[in-house]
């Protein structure tokens, strides 16, 4: 086996193990793929990478929850995505690999450190009131870091379970979102020659095991129930947080 064919396979495996967390909590591709296609690729085109599988599974997921995601938080967190999609671009083309890696582990790991917290305290008695600016607010962080490093996921997903928002309604929200995300993403990241020819070649022998994956966790989504959804999301977020800050301090 040649290492070109080893190094496809590998991605084919990580591409269908992350759409499969992807589709079932509705979050994970990216903080779950991105670290081992770093290692397997040895450069940035694994961001460009994972932002066209990322597009793949939104386009398959989304149009089947559209009409579940709940309009006004969909709307202001598009809203504040579309005034971080700049600055995580301009991040991107100016800081170094390793200090991305490194500050976005941190974030993951404040992220997984404060929805552990709150997990015994969110209410039962339905959804807190909108908080419109803050929606917004939580768009713009979750823009930049999918431009910058293909990872708009943790902030919303921290944010909404905060707020309580049923698994459902969850999913169909983030997954709508991203539909937007890795679409603005990588159409800037192209426009700005980010993107290399290596990754849409593997993106392509990637797509087929990504949808399966995606299929497979959506029909996993229906098994579980919000106590294991919730500590999965948590799981991902602090085994993922955990390797990208540790692998970031190690390179240095």
């Amino acid at each position: 086996m040649t290492p070109e064919i080893a190094d496809i396979l590998l991605i084919a495996l990580i591409a269908f193990c992350a759409a499969l967390a992807q589709g079932a909590t509705g979050f994970g591709f990216a903080i779950i793929a991105l670290p081992f296609l770093l290692l397997v690729t040895g450069s940035l085109d694994a961001v460009g990478l994972t932002i066209i599988l990322n597009l793949l599974v939104s386009l398959v997921l989304a149009p089947g929850l559209w009409r579940q995601a709940p309009r006004g938080p969909l709307l202001r967190l598009s809203l504040g995505s579309a005034l971080g999609f700049p600055i995580g671009l301009a991040i991107f083309l100016n800081a170094s690999l390793d200090l991305l890696r490194l500050a976005i582990g941190l974030i993951i790991l404040a992220f997984a450190a404060t929805l552990a917290l709150r997990q015994n305290t969110v209410s039962t008695q339905g959804e807190p009131a909108a908080r419109p600016w803050l929606d917004t607010l939580v768009g713009v962080l979750s823009g930049a870091m999918a431009t910058a490093l293909a990872m708009p996921g943790p902030a919303v997903m921290l944010y909404l379970s905060a707020r309580g928002m049923a698994k459902d309604a969850l999913r169909a929200c983030t997954l709508c979102l991203f539909t937007l995300s890795y679409g603005a993403a990588l159409a800037l990241q192209a426009a700005s020659g980010a993107v290399a020819s290596q990754a849409w070649l593997a993106a392509a022998f990637a797509a087929l095991p990504t949808i399966l994956g995606a299929i497979a966790g959506h029909r996993l989504s229906s098994r579980l129930d919000e106590g294991r959804f919730r500590a999965i999301v948590l799981g991902i977020l602090l085994v993922t947080g955990a390797y990208t800050t540790g692998a970031a301090m190690l390179s240095w």
